[in-house]
């Protein structure tokens, strides 16, 4: 894409402007002319040049001395303006890709409008039509950033009547400053780039800029420069990181709106408002049908929400350190370390719910997305995967039938659409800028978010100002861990499930190597003895290996061993997956051998858990806890059982037992009574 580069102001300010079209910025300066009561200066310096080059020289300010300038010293000036950003461009390729014009030609082409009452009066007209277009394309933008092709497909689906125009009437709003202009991929002094990658707040800043001093303005990625076929430019850098939304590219414009509907409620102080009462809080927990543990955790939660943004010590702060599980500690800004990878710029920002496996931290969200909605906030639930978007979808619209939900996920249909709760795949939320009052990320520590500096870029950059983070994880990184245990984050752990019951702890198995057994094609008679006593007992039985191309020859080896039982095999590579997990849930399938894949988001009432090969380097302690997860969350078998068998003990499955057990002494206060589980255990 190009863009017109042109002067204007008055004698005593003048500036530099980018235009996408200049005929509205001709009008727009012509009507200023006739309306004032000063003159107007105007000089077209370029009809078209690399959109990258006129964003970098829009906004410089110039001195009253530049009518005299030549077409010389405009070159000059350029050059000067751009500095860096011509380091790949030869001074033949500058000259035409500058598009400067002649002095006689941008004189004669600087003013049409100007003292001709019917060209005023038509110029007039367009202007108040293109304030009224400016005020739909800004609703329609709000909250989001996007690229502008990203904008015309839009528009096409809700605002057919803008699509043709829309970039008239983006620089309209532009000219308002209603609207920012900018090019998808910035050039910056290597050291800049890098100096402020490193100020990222997740800490992963270095991976993002300190190879290349390109960098994409939507994810924050670094990107390589190389010639362009559509600007023209010998060092047009396009970002690979975020493709798969788009082409962010040096020469394409990344529009957003300057007039954010999603950080208003903030900004008012509204979610810092009247705080709720004892009484009112409780009655609204109560409406949720939580558990003790879920309601003690949800209420800290909100008063997270409701304490001032930057207190070293809030109210909710001294609250929670009265209680013995909910442990809370808000650092404040002098006392903040620079040094984590997590640190945030402002920790009071920022929450932990640390909830077990199936302690259901869906339901408690329910109380914080109603606070926020009932004051006119907007909330958004990040989510690692599509599968888990879809899932959560229907709860959502359930428990709160009166808002408007909208999911977003690769191919969904409600892209465009705007909610007051969204729930989104990690990668969507790449498309918003500073529109959510409430930001929920959900399983922090799973692939794709956790080690990705794009998302986290992502995730920061979508919060209003004045916003809160709430992080959500059975299994949080152990940056994240640190913080909490030195008291520089917000945390509230949540160790028992809704049943209450304590979490099964993995028993340890040796074995010989899968691999072995599968060439052996013989299988531990231990092993198929623990298999028989689940079966027996009416389990359906998870077997979690560590490579997909273990699952389906010991599918086939089981199918031998036990020729009455159903067996599947499934990975990340199985077109059937969705399909092979509802015939478990359903216990048409009684055995599934499975790959991490399934190590979250899947709840399977009566379930066993084997992993095999558990000493695997695949298999750290968050994935083992996850996978150890899936035994025992249904409230009719809350005791399954979990199985770790490997050829040796290793520091993850030593780590992985230790914080299932910690949990379990947290949760003593809220486990049911020994005589109380033992009834029921009877019963079944």
């Amino acid at each position: 894409m190009k863009a017109g580069v042109y002067v204007a102001g008055h004698a005593k300010k003048l500036s530099c402007y980018m235009s996408l079209d200049l005929n509205v910025d001709r009008c727009w300066w012509g009507l200023q002319q006739a309306r004032g009561t000063e003159a107007v200066f105007f000089r077209l310096i370029s009809r078209g040049m690399p959109l990258q080059w006129a964003t970098a020289l829009a906004g410089l300010q110039l001195n009253a001395h530049i009518p005299t300038w030549t077409n010389s010293d405009w070159s000059r000036y350029i050059r000067s303006g751009l500095g860096r950003m011509l380091n790949e461009e030869d001074l033949a390729s500058f000259e035409h890709l500058s598009g400067i014009v002649e002095f006689d030609e941008a004189q004669d082409a600087a003013m049409p409008v100007l003292g001709n009452p019917l060209n005023e009066a038509t110029a007039s007209t367009w202007l108040r039509q293109l304030h009224d277009s400016a005020g739909r394309l800004i609703a329609r933008l709000n909250g989001r950033s996007l690229l502008g092709g990203e904008v015309e497909s839009m528009l096409k689906e809700l605002d057919p009547a803008l699509e043709k125009q829309w970039r008239s009437v983006a620089q309209f709003a532009y000219l308002q400053g209603t609207i920012k202009l900018e090019n998808a991929v910035k050039t910056k002094p290597r050291s800049v780039a890098v100096r402020q990658g490193l100020k990222n707040v997740f800490g992963l800043g270095s991976m993002l800029a300190e190879k290349s001093a390109h960098q994409c303005m939507r994810c924050g990625s670094a990107a390589d420069g190389g010639p362009c076929g559509s600007c023209g430019s010998s060092d047009c850098a396009r970002c690979e990181a975020c493709r798969a939304l788009g082409r962010s590219r040096s020469c394409e414009v990344l529009v957003s709106s300057m007039q954010q509907e999603g950080c208003a409620a903030s900004d008012r102080g509204l979610l810092r408002g009247q705080k709720l009462t004892q009484a009112d809080l409780r009655a609204r927990l109560t409406y949720w049908n939580l558990s003790p543990a879920q309601t003690e955790a949800s209420e800290q939660a909100v008063r997270f929400l409701e304490s001032p943004i930057g207190s070293s010590r809030s109210a909710a702060a001294k609250q929670m350190k009265r209680r013995r599980i909910l442990r809370i500690a808000i650092q404040s800004n002098t006392q903040r370390p620079d040094t984590s990878g997590y640190a945030a710029q402002d920790p009071s920002s920022r929450f932990l719910l640390w909830a077990v496996t199936g302690a259901g931290k869906t339901e408690m969200l329910f109380p914080l997305i109603e606070h926020v909605r009932s004051q006119g906030g907007r909330v958004l639930v990040a989510t690692p995967r599509r599968d888990v978007v879809l899932e959560l979808a229907p709860r959502l619209r359930k428990a709160f039938p009166d808002e408007t939900l909208v999911a977003l996920y690769g191919g969904s249909e409600e892209r465009w659409r705007r909610g007051g709760v969204t729930l989104a795949t990690t990668h969507q939320v790449l498309r918003f800028d500073h529109a959510f009052d409430l930001v929920v990320i959900d399983e922090l520590d799973a692939f794709p978010f956790h080690g990705d500096p794009m998302l986290a870029y992502a995730a920061e950059r979508c919060r209003a100002a004045g916003g809160r983070t709430v992080y959500l994880s059975a299994t949080p990184p152990k940056e994240l861990q640190s913080l909490v245990r030195k008291g520089h984050l917000a945390c509230a752990k949540v160790p028992v499930r809704y049943h209450r019951y304590p979490l099964p702890v993995p028993m340890l198995l040796r074995m010989s190597s899968l691999s072995e057994c599968l060439r052996k094609k013989r299988l531990p008679d231990v092993l198929l003895r623990k298999w028989r006593v689940s079966l027996e007992r009416g389990a359906q039985v998870f077997i979690f290996v560590p490579k997909i191309a273990f699952a389906e020859p010991l599918a086939a080896l089981l199918r031998v061993v036990f020729p009455g039982i159903a067996v599947g095999a499934t990975s990340s590579q199985d077109e059937e997956r969705g399909g092979k997990v509802s015939s478990f849930r359903a216990t048409d399938l009684r055995m599934l051998v499975t790959t991490t894949i399934l190590e979250r988001g899947v709840t399977v009432p009566r379930s066993d858990v084997y992993i095999l090969d558990a000493d695997s380097g695949l298999f750290d302690e968050a994935s083992l806890v996850q996978m150890a997860g899936r035994a025992g969350r249904s409230a009719d078998d809350p005791a399954g059982k979990v199985v770790f068998a490997a050829v040796q003990k290793t520091k993850a499955q030593v780590g992985a037992r230790r914080q299932i057990r910690r949990m379990n002494r947290l949760a003593r206060p809220f486990l049911l009574p020994r005589h109380a589980r033992k009834s029921s255990e009877s019963k079944r």
